[in-house]
């Protein structure tokens, strides 16, 4: 594929920037863990197709993570799709795909929102928190905020890490470390795949009307902070909610990059909810499948 054709599919809705970027500490009170193993008997077997850097993608690992929920991420090769193109009509991600322990057809779920309402709806059957917390988390305003944080703060971070090629490489880097990605695969991704969001970031500016992409960036940490946060430990209160866990998988997704580190040292108050994110989410719980993709 050309790095004019990848461009143009970038910009027109059908690669890494449509599916990740433009579409759109107190630990939480939770039961036992074997309420965990409840919720995933009614998940079944979770695989995530994603890209490391897209934030709808690790809107959804901070979710799991949170609740203590195994599952395995695929990465999906940007310039080829070869992961989901012979199985899934649907191209952007993430996609899911729940399979049931007993045996079973697989259920494919496409799209960060309708994602998390599945994993949701088996997380409070399961009772992983008291009724109480189970609503809070999902409150309303916590809602608005996630509903934010797709519209406002996701669009902004594609333009900020591709400011130049140097930058855009350097947010790329992830492929280097995807298992099943051959030598070719990681060149290809890093270099052309690079080279071609540096390219889209104007036209994707003009679309967002976006005139200066780090202030922007910065105009919306001030927003959650001031509005979201409010001087609280999570927006959520004495404990994250659902919007807290959407603005950090979002921040999250560009932790690799200088955009990141510069946003956290301009904000402390940022910088101090992100590291109590940080623990009340914990270590991932994702892993590679061991048969491959």
């Amino acid at each position: 594929m050309s790095v004019r054709a990848f461009t143009r599919i970038a910009a027109g809705g059908g690669g890494l920037l449509a599916a990740g970027f433009v579409d759109r500490a107190l630990t939480p009170q939770t039961r036992p863990l074997s309420t965990a193993a409840a919720a995933a008997g009614t998940l079944g077997h979770i695989r995530l197709y994603q890209y490391q850097i897209c934030p709808f993608c690790n809107k959804i690992k901070a979710l799991l993570d949170l609740h203590g929920l195994e599952y395995e991420t695929v990465d999906v090769n940007p310039l080829t799709k070869k992961e989901i193109k012979p199985w899934s009509e649907y191209r952007k991600v993430p996609i899911a795909v729940l399979t049931p322990l007993a045996g079973g057809e697989p259920e494919q779920i496409n799209d960060s929102p309708v994602i998390a309402e599945r994993l949701l709806d088996a997380i409070d059957a399961a009772a992983l928190r008291p009724a109480r917390a189970a609503k809070a988390f999902r409150s309303p305003q916590a809602m608005e905020w996630a509903q934010w944080s797709d519209a406002k703060l996701a669009v902004l971070l594609f333009p900020n890490i591709t400011r130049s090629f140097g930058e855009a490489y350097q947010a790329f880097g992830y492929v280097q470390d995807v298992p099943h990605f051959s030598t070719a695969d990681r060149l290809s991704n890093q270099v052309v795949g690079a080279f071609a969001m540096w390219m889209a970031q104007g036209k994707i500016k003009k679309k967002y009307a976006i005139d200066d992409e780090r202030q922007a960036l910065r105009g919306a940490i001030r927003t959650w902070v001031g509005e979201g946060l409010a001087g609280r430990a999570f927006a959520g209160g004495d404990a994250p909610h659902y919007g807290d866990v959407c603005v950090y998988g979002c921040l999250r997704a560009i932790d690799r990059t200088a955009a990141h580190a510069e946003i956290l040292d301009d904000a402390p108050e940022l910088a101090r909810w992100y590291g109590r994110m940080e623990e009340a989410v914990g270590p991932s719980k994702g892993s590679y499948p061991l048969e491959g993709p």
